[in-house]
């Protein structure tokens, strides 16, 4: 099969783009999460022009395998279309020997154009990738 230039171009920048995201790492050398997590749901919370930046909230359910007293961190990337809104936020759940199917909730740092309405989560949990989610916020 020839390759044109152009088919070229866009083979090198998806290898490049996926090696940088780490699809192209060996399976063995991925980091082993430190439990599970599963976001079950999503709530926007828009924000009022001018004076009032709007938040995105997710949460769901986490068992965390780490010993008492540990913490592991999570954190999301959201879009929203129409109009474009990347409401983002971290931070870490705590562990211990009880945590099974605990619920969690996370919100994102405020922005101006969070609004309600389709949301794709993107979210990393123990410095793993999770597929991308979509949830009416």
């Amino acid at each position: 099969m020839r390759l044109t230039n152009l088919s070229r171009c866009a083979a090198a920048l998806t290898a490049t783009v996926l090696t940088a995201l780490g699809a192209a790492a060996p399976a063995a050398a991925l980091p082993r999460p430190a439990g599970t997590v599963d976001v079950q749901w999503a709530s926007a919370d828009p924000g009022h022009y001018p004076f009032i930046s709007g938040t995105l909230t997710i949460g769901g359910i986490y068992t965390c395998t780490e010993p008492a007293g540990t913490t592991v961190p999570i954190s999301f990337t959201a879009i929203q279309l129409m109009p474009v809104s990347m409401p983002s936020g971290a931070g870490d759940l705590p562990c211990g020997p009880g945590v099974v199917d605990a619920p969690w909730s996370l919100t994102s740092y405020p922005t101006a154009d969070v609004h309600y309405g389709y949301v794709s989560v993107l979210v990393a949990f123990d410095g793993v990738a999770l597929p991308a989610e979509e949830f009416s916020a």
